[in-house]
């Protein structure tokens, strides 16, 4: 037998055993726990982010807008500098060369 001075294992109070005994602590939030130990509100931290992360989204939709017109102003200007190469690459001289093969293929002119 041990000796109760050195025991590890305590023996149980007799409070424990009273009428009391059967009873669970209540049941504690733990946010609540949170705001009272910290002061900060965790549904504030909450809508704060959901406002920063918005702002964020409105400016990032800006900027793709930007980016979209951007796209279109350069593909016009593509499309503007293919037409002028197409209208530069037939020169009056290429206009009358095809037009002496056709002459010459169908027996005169047209």
């Amino acid at each position: 037998m041990m000796d109760p001075m050195t025991d590890p294992t305590p023996e149980p109070s007799p409070a424990a055993e009273g009428p009391n005994a059967s009873q669970s602590p209540p049941e504690v939030d733990p946010q609540e726990v949170f705001k009272a130990i910290s002061g900060i509100d965790l549904d504030t931290i909450d809508n704060d982010i959901e406002s920063a992360f918005g702002s964020r989204m409105a400016e990032l939709d800006k900027m793709l807008a930007g980016l979209d017109d951007l796209v279109d102003q350069i593909e016009k200007n593509i499309q503007k500098l293919d037409n002028q190469g197409e209208a530069q690459t037939e020169t009056p001289a290429d206009e009358q060369a095809e037009t002496a093969a056709d002459e010459r293929e169908t027996g005169g002119p047209q």
